[in-house]
Order: C-alpha cells, then structure tokens, then sequence
C-alpha cells in the first residue's frame, strides 16, 4: 500500500476493504507527529504500561518491542507505532524540557534564540574592593538559572563585570573592582544576552 512521501502515512486506495483502518492509523501518525512532544528520548526498553498517544524517542540500544527502532519516534495507539524521523523533524522532550531536531543521523538539542535587553547606567566611582549592583533589567522570558552575558559601552578598566538573572523576566548586572584603586565609568547603555538553560 503507497505512503505519503514525508510522513509515510498509509493512503486510501481504490476498492480497499475496511478503509477506516487505513484512515485511522494515519490520524493517529498524524496526532503523534504534529506537534511532537515525546516523554524521554534515552529508554531502550519500552515502558511496562504506556498510556494510549504516549510518544517516545527510542535510545540507542532498544530491546523489547522496540528492538530495531534506535533513533525513531516510538507511539502508542493500541499498540506501539514507529516512525522512522527526517531530517529537521523537531520534538519537545518532556523530562528535559528541551528542543530537539534530527539531524539525519541523530537528535540533538535545537539552538535557543538569545534573550536581549538594554539599559542605560550610570556606575560612577567604585572604590578598589567593592562593588556595584544595577537595578533589574527586563528581559522577557529569563528564568532563574539562564546564562546571562553583559556588553559594556567602554572599557572597564580592569573592573569585572559579571550578570544574572535575578527573577523571572529580569537581569541584573555586578561590577567588582580588585584593580586596586578607585575607578569612575560613566553613563552609557549596556547590554545583557540571556541564553535558556
């Protein structure tokens, strides 16, 4: 029976017997791969008592029902239904919390865009063996434990600068002076880039 060329869903055919079949087990193709959101991507064995739609991410060693399978998309409709990924197919892992697209040979995490924000700060005098906090940047869509990188507009001379996301939705940055002497840095706007974990 033909398939269609992407999702390798079973197409009608002419004078076909039981056709709801056919036409069943494609929307249930359809149901798992649009939109794809898998629970694990590392399982080798198939869980004991899946729940009907359940969608996996077969690991590298399958045993099991999913002996055969490395790599491809493991759904359960009344039994499980494999489907063997694409390239630039994506898929949203659950316990993770991650992005991910098959590369043609893998699946590997999908670049998150950068967060970035701007503001205009006027650090003034620091005094060697202290430092200086700015007030919170918003920067929508930061979480506590994002990465958090910080552009100066001029040269710090010597004065570390470091950033953080301090609450949901905001960023903050750090001056600290070990030059070992006094450091005054103007007025200027800065940048903060936050990278999601």
């Amino acid at each position: 029976m033909p398939n269609t060329p992407n999702l390798a869903m079973p197409y009608l055919v002419a004078s076909q017997a039981q056709k709801e079949v056919t036409h069943n087990d494609a929307l249930n193709d359809l149901d798992c791969l649009a939109q794809m959101s898998v629970i694990d991507r590392t399982l080798n064995a198939p869980p004991s008592s899946p729940g009907e739609g359940d969608a996996y991410i077969v690991g590298s060693s399958p045993t099991g029902a999913w002996s055969g399978y490395a790599d491809c998309v493991a759904a359960y409709y009344s039994g499980w239904r494999f489907k063997a990924p694409e390239a630039g197919w994506r898929a949203w892992v659950q316990n993770e919390s991650k992005l991910l697209y098959f590369t043609g040979t893998g699946w590997s995490p999908l670049a998150v865009p950068c967060l970035d924000g701007t503001f205009v700060w006027n650090p003034g005098a620091i005094a060697n063996g202290s430092g200086l906090t700015s007030s919170g940047v918003t920067v929508t869509g930061a979480a506590l434990g994002d990465f958090v990188q910080v552009a100066a507009p001029y040269d710090l001379q010597g004065v570390i600068a470091t950033a953080y996301v301090s609450e949901a939705n905001t960023a903050a940055v750090r001056l600290q002076n070990q030059t070992g002497g006094s450091v005054t840095l103007a007025s200027g706007t800065w940048r903060v880039r936050v990278t999601k974990a």
